[in-house]
């Protein structure tokens, strides 16, 4: 293949290319692996929880960036009500502690430990709190500060046991801890404020029925089904950070066309000559425009392979150097990288065939 033979012939410089592109493939990998990290940690509390209704403050929408406040005296009132199974309060303070002479940030989560729901998505070391003492940290927040179970926490005044080590609970720029209802209570000085309500309905109960029953029964309150406050809370993901990494994703393919065309353009200028004599000898229509798309190909795929390589070390390397940064790969990342990999190589051997369709046979006459 000819192709083949233009690549052999200025190796090294094809080889150095193939790695340039190899790194703006790698960015777009571990960019849509941190955005996926990122979605998962920010959502998977609400996600994985039990509750068929959320119950919070008139105003608020989610709990990643609304401030909900509600009396803790509902709950009695939410349980006479009928279809309601169980009614579970949840506090949620943004909270700073201080570990080693640094400053670090919790969004401490108060359940009620005997109620089986609020706790953490998944507990991966040692168990959930069982007393106001206790605290559950989210695995990268605890590999951060290396905490290991059984240490103690500082919190306000009090020193807090670890008990276990969750996941699903990263947000990127905070992490979830959870405490018992009371100590977040204490922490705050309020006794009878909570954030949220979780509530559990009957079986078989007609949860649109019971959501109005209860913003009929209570003031300054705005009640979601499970769904319509996942999609809150994956819309308000989907609005801070998200947007920035997408840019980010778009500069580096922008670069890797760029490459691309740029390198093409220059063996497309060095091999001038030996374009013009295949013209002249009647080289078939489209004969030379698939040479340079053949090139493209050849360099976009092993600057692929070199990424993929790279990949999963860098991804290691950067969660021992930053374990807050999470990130989530899956087989279908790889194929839509790859899909779009490909696409940016169709698109890049367009303005180098350009310059080949403007080569005249009779240049090697000169």
């Amino acid at each position: 293949m000819y192709a083949l033979s233009i690549i052999i012939e200025q190796r090294l410089r094809y080889l150095l290319t193939s790695i340039g592109i190899s790194f703006c493939i790698l960015l777009m990998f571990l960019l849509l692996a941190i955005y996926k990290g990122v979605s998962y940690g920010s959502v998977e509390y609400v996600r994985s929880g039990k509750a068929d209704l959320w119950i919070l403050q008139e105003h608020a929408t989610n709990i990643l960036r609304s401030t909900s406040l509600l009396p803790s005296t509902y709950q009695e009132g939410l349980m006479k009500i009928n279809g309601v199974r169980s009614v579970s309060p949840v506090l949620f303070i943004l909270a700073s502690i201080k570990l080693r002479e640094t400053n670090a940030s919790l969004y401490l989560t108060g359940i009620e430990p005997d109620s089986g729901i609020g706790g953490p998505p998944e507990i991966i070391r040692g168990r959930n709190i069982l007393s106001d003492n206790e605290i559950v940290l989210d695995m990268a927040f605890a590999a951060k500060y290396k905490i290991r179970i059984g240490d103690k926490v500082p919190v306000r005044n009090d020193s807090l046991i670890v008990t276990g080590i969750c996941t699903g609970t990263n947000m990127f720029v905070i992490q979830y801890a959870f405490i018992s209802l009371k100590k977040a209570q204490d922490i705050i000085g309020f006794r009878y404020v909570i954030s949220a309500y979780q509530v559990i309905a009957m079986p078989g109960a007609d949860l649109d029925a019971l959501r109005t029953e209860i913003c009929s029964e209570f003031k300054n309150i705005i009640v979601y089904d499970r769904m319509t406050f996942l999609k809150n809370n994956m819309q308000e993901m989907e609005s801070g950070i998200i947007p920035i990494l997408f840019i980010v994703i778009l500069i580096s393919a922008i670069v890797l066309t760029a490459i691309l065309s740029l390198i093409l353009s220059v063996s497309i200028l060095e091999k001038h000559r030996d374009f013009a004599v295949m013209k002249a000898l009647g080289a078939p229509n489209g004969f030379i425009q698939g040479l340079v798309f053949k090139l493209s190909a050849i360099l976009s795929a092993s600057g692929l392979f070199f990424g993929l390589i790279f990949y999963f070390p860098v991804v290691s390397i950067v969660g021992k150097i930053a374990p807050e940064v999470a990130t989530k790969t899956s087989p279908m990342q790889i194929v839509v990288i790859s899909s779009c990999v490909m696409l940016i190589s169709a698109l890049s051997s367009i303005l180098p065939n350009l310059n080949v369709s403007k080569i005249y046979p009779l240049e090697v006459f000169k």
